[in-house]
């Protein structure tokens, strides 16, 4: 029992909330247009969590660097490349469970410019299958993401607004 409570806290959103609970900061009446919406499908990851990272570059560089990268290398490397970067990556991360959704209405800033645009989004999953398990977004549009049984999709969501 004590293991599913600990799986469950890996990662968790509430309505209107960002991951660990805490209240975001969306305008009124955008509770309906998500920035970022992480659905797991009940067998992701062969019923097992998925390390998940939602990277905003806002180096074109860097946005080079990390398409050139799987998300094992990425995953091992992660530390190192955010440290380099020097506040032009911002890193939202989970953990997350087979069945678990995720709705966010914002992303952290940069660290070091708040205001910086991101030139692409890059998401990363790290999956027990072999792959790239990377997909790459011009800009920051806002996302839903899908994790699925041996890899993912992420797409633009329409009906959502730009983290």
């Amino acid at each position: 029992m004590v293991m599913a409570l600990l799986l469950g806290g890996c990662a968790f959103s509430v309505p209107g909330g960002t991951p660990g609970g805490a209240p975001d900061r969306a305008p009124a009446g955008a509770a309906d247009k998500p920035a970022l919406r992480i659905l797991a499908d009940a067998d992701a990851n062969g019923r097992r969590p998925v390390a998940l990272d939602v990277v905003r570059v806002a180096d074109p560089e860097m946005a080079r660097r990390l398409d050139g990268l799987d998300a094992a290398a990425w995953f091992r490397t992660r530390t190192a490349l955010v440290k380099e970067s020097a506040g032009r990556l911002a890193v939202t991360s989970w953990e997350m469970v087979p069945g678990q959704t995720v709705q966010l209405h914002s992303l952290p800033p940069f660290a070091a410019t708040p205001a910086a645009t991101p030139v692409a989004t890059v998401i990363f999953a790290h999956y027990a299958t072999p792959g790239l398990h990377r997909r790459a977004v011009p800009g920051a549009p806002a996302l839903e993401i899908r994790l699925e049984r041996d890899g993912f999709t992420a797409q633009p969501n329409a009906t959502g607004e730009t983290p």
